[in-house]
């Protein structure tokens, strides 16, 4: 068995990266200098877990991942938030019958979080 391995970049290839990386960072610092809002803009975007390139599929990305976290939150706190209304404690059952786990992880438009057991037609989680 060969194993096959990548070689290193060289110097060369390594400097030409942080050219280029060096070069976009100073077209971005101009465009926030003419528009500050996007400076702004860009100060809200914590790069710490992005991966690959800030291009537009990368944004893309991005804007997905943090919708679905923000819809799983508001669906987390819309859950806790009923359930302290009705005094109840976590994985109380629905009227339904199935426990708040099972249901939706992700309001509704109209603020509804239904059961996602195939065999429930429960449209919204209820205590009371």
């Amino acid at each position: 068995m060969t194993e096959t391995t990548t070689p290193a970049p060289t110097y060369a290839q390594e400097s030409l990266r942080a050219g280029t990386l060096a070069a976009g960072t100073q077209l971005l610092l101009d465009f926030i200098q003419r528009e500050p809002a996007l400076g702004r803009a860009l100060s809200l975007i914590d790069t710490t877990d992005l991966r690959g390139p800030l291009d537009q599929a990368g944004l893309h990305a991005l804007l997905a991942e943090a919708e679905a976290e923000r819809d799983r939150c508001a669906a987390l706190a819309e859950r806790d938030a009923r359930r302290e209304e009705s005094g109840q404690r976590p994985c109380t059952t629905c009227l339904c019958g199935h426990s708040d786990t099972a249901h939706s992880r992700r309001l509704t438009e109209d603020g509804r979080l239904p059961c996602t057991r195939s065999d429930c037609f429960c449209h919204d989680l209820t205590f009371e």
